[in-house]
């Protein structure tokens, strides 16, 4: 039996696989064998997580605890601490949930990760209305090269 605090991963690790694995030098890295909420925190309860510090979670990850809300969050081992989102926001966190358990369930998340790649988007979406290129692209998938009617030309940024 470990004596290390336990570390939860919910859901799979698809870019940092060494990062996960190196935890194991402060940490017992353990996985639930729920695949869905009920099981979840009947397992919660059964004792097979006590001992969870900490958790890992991935976005998809809500397919095995729904939603981080205060049935899910009074559920969970005393022992739980910090629960780590892999995630920009906290739509799938109850954040108040999680601040009135006792103790506090404190969350982190990742908000500056995807900034880049939604600046990204945010300029090609923009570029895309004022060109008018939807009407040109459906137009193309439909093979009609030029339109019919012509699609309306677009406008300089």
């Amino acid at each position: 039996m470990s004596t290390k605090p336990k570390i939860l991963l919910l859901g799979k690790i698809e870019h940092a696989p060494e990062a996960w694995q190196s935890l194991k030098s402060i940490g017992e890295l353990v996985t639930p064998k729920s695949t869905n909420r009920a099981d979840f925190i009947k397992e919660c309860q059964s004792g097979r997580l006590d001992g969870v510090v900490a958790a890992y979670r991935t976005f998809q990850s809500a397919s095995i605890t729904g939603l981080f809300d205060a049935e899910l969050v009074n559920g969970l081992p005393k022992s739980w601490k910090f629960l780590a989102h892999c995630g920009a926001g906290y739509d799938q966190i109850d954040a108040d949930a999680c601040s009135a358990r006792v103790p506090p369930l404190l969350v982190s998340n990742v908000p500056t990760a995807v900034d880049d790649a939604t600046a990204d988007t945010a300029i090609f979406l923009l570029l895309g209305a004022l060109r008018n290129f939807n009407s040109s692209m459906l137009a193309l998938r439909k093979g009609e090269w030029r339109g019919t009617p012509p699609p309306a030309l677009g406008h300089d940024p």
